[in-house]
């Protein structure tokens, strides 16, 4: 064919030739899409800040990846090996920002190809504010019950103040940081744990620490059980003298462990002590008191005693002196009052008495 006629062929009828070529690249074109695969992945999301600003609104701490590419190059990435972040190191202001989401390749995903990556969303907007801080108790949340017949008397947190910091408005909202719950079921003894700070919200971060150390003081439950008509013994009693009056009766309110009350005899706990009374005389004595192991004796009275002794064989009895006053020390202390307002106490030995 000659040249003139070869050109003159191309060139007739171009409009259809053109078609025809435009037709055959979005076949080749559609071809290699159908070939492609989609792939959708979760990462973390990194959130750059300065120092001067916080937070104010929340924001996703994963991101959406979709991966398109052929399948062998798409499943070959693993997923720390796209990061995607957002960059509000820059502002300096408070308010609502727009930031994109960057992503960045690693890896395999390096050489991939072909291969094509969005994050989605592909923007998110973030709200900033001042970043202040301020120190708030810590507040114990408990769960269970301790062993039956015991309470908790006291506990303690270390520390028991923590510093908190984020953005401004909500560090004013907040009085105070939660730990987790803490288990009491079945404990009775004095126990002490580890224990994490919970975070209401995650905008707020623990300077310094996540946890706190409880401990608690745990002890046997006590109840309180009023005794009347308690009776009042006696001890020391010369044997050449005897009560000219019956001893009156007690009352004891004490503070008793549970299950214990049961095996008490109050009439052992009221007491006077006549060892130091010699001679026939009136007497105040005082009324001492018996505190078993467990048991604590929150009041009683009579606390003091008037007394008249006398020669043996004469009666017996005791009345309630018109004044009541603790007992001081361990022992009880004795007044004898003699005739003439002489009393008999710690210093020399008083005359005797005349019934």
């Amino acid at each position: 064919m000659k040249p003139e006629n070869f050109a003159a062929s191309l060139f007739s009828e171009w409009p259809a030739k053109v078609l025809s070529l435009a037709a055959a690249l979005l076949l080749i074109l559609f071809f290699n899409l159908t070939r492609l695969e989609q792939r959708t992945i979760n990462i973390p999301l990194a959130v750059a800040f300065n120092e001067e600003f916080a937070p104010s609104s929340q924001y996703p701490r994963m991101v959406k990846v979709v991966l398109k590419g052929e399948r062998d190059v798409i499943y070959g990435i693993r997923e720390d090996e796209i990061s995607a972040s957002l960059d509000l190191a820059g502002f300096k202001n408070e308010g609502i920002y727009r930031v994109s989401v960057k992503l960045e390749k690693h890896g395999n995903a390096l050489a991939a190809d072909p291969l094509e990556i969005r994050p989605d969303p592909q923007e998110i907007n973030i709200g900033l504010e001042r970043r202040v801080q301020k120190k708030v108790p810590v507040t114990p949340s408990f769960k269970g019950f301790l062993e039956s017949g015991y309470e908790l008397t006291s506990f303690d947190l270390s520390p028991s103040e923590i510093n908190v910091s984020g953005p401004a408005g909500l560090v004013a909202q907040t009085t105070e940081i939660s730990t987790d719950i803490i288990g009491l079921g079945g404990k009775k003894t004095d126990f002490s744990v580890d224990v994490r700070l919970l975070k209401k919200n995650n905008l707020l971060a623990f300077e310094g620490r996540e946890s706190v150390v409880f401990s608690a003081k745990v002890k046997r439950s006590l109840s309180v059980k009023n005794y009347s008509d308690v009776r009042i013994s006696m001890k020391g009693l010369s044997p050449s003298l005897s009560l000219a009056d019956a001893l009156p009766q007690g009352n004891l309110r004490l503070h008793v462990p549970d299950g214990m009350d049961g095996n008490l005899d109050p009439d052992g706990f009221l007491t006077i002590d006549l060892a130091s009374l010699t001679r026939p005389g009136t007497y105040t004595v005082d009324v001492a008191v018996k505190q078993p192991e467990g048991v604590i004796v929150e009041t009683y009275e009579p606390q003091t005693l008037t007394i008249r002794l006398q020669n043996l064989g004469a009666g017996s009895g005791g009345k309630v002196s018109g004044s009541i006053r603790p007992v001081a020390g361990g022992s009880p202390g004795i007044t004898a009052e003699q005739p003439g307002g002489a009393s008999l106490g710690g210093g020399p030995a008083a005359p005797e008495a005349k019934p």
